[in-house]
């Protein structure tokens, strides 16, 4: 594709985000360049079999630029992280979709990656075939790679509900 036409393609998304009322453009023509670029996430952390009680997590995420969500973990070691969606003239192009994700845990100012994959589909949910990502991490578990959609993840999770990837 030139960049002529990729211009085109610009012109047209701003025109119809002007000209088209706000709630007709969310549900047809936006709907077209949304993505899931992270879905939501349910965890366990636990080190040793106990939980880790209120400690930092991040989640990050990288397409168009690297952002990052913090919150922390309850008196279970439970944390989550809501689905995150944005939305891009570029998924309107022919062009393959990559976005980097990761969580990491951070303990006395140092972060720690506990689980990182890349998303190729735009759908929530497309980073294992639609399986929703409930996980239990041990931070103790040896680092296992597992090949997921094409991509490969690096975690040191299981799933929640039958404790396998």
């Amino acid at each position: 594709m030139n960049i002529r036409t990729l211009t085109h393609l610009i012109l047209l998304y701003s025109t119809l985000s002007i000209i088209v009322p706000s709630g007709a453009r969310a549900m047809s023509f936006l709907s077209v360049g949304k993505t899931c670029v992270f879905s939501e996430v349910k965890a366990v952390l636990t080190r040793d079999g106990e939980p880790l009680k209120n400690i930092e997590v991040i989640r990050k995420w990288e397409w168009k630029e690297l952002k990052e969500e913090k919150t922390h973990t309850d008196e279970n070691g439970v944390f989550t992280f809501p689905a995150v969606f944005e939305s891009s003239a570029t998924r309107l192009l022919p062009i393959e979709l990559v976005i980097g994700q990761a969580l990491f845990v951070k303990e006395n100012n140092v972060e720690t990656k506990f689980w990182s994959h890349s998303k190729r589909k735009p759908e929530e949910n497309s980073e294992f075939n639609g399986k929703p990502i409930d996980l239990i991490c041990e931070l103790n578990n040896e680092l296992k790679i597992y090949d997921h959609s094409g991509s490969t993840m690096r975690t040191l999770c299981s799933w929640e509900k039958d404790n396998e990837q």
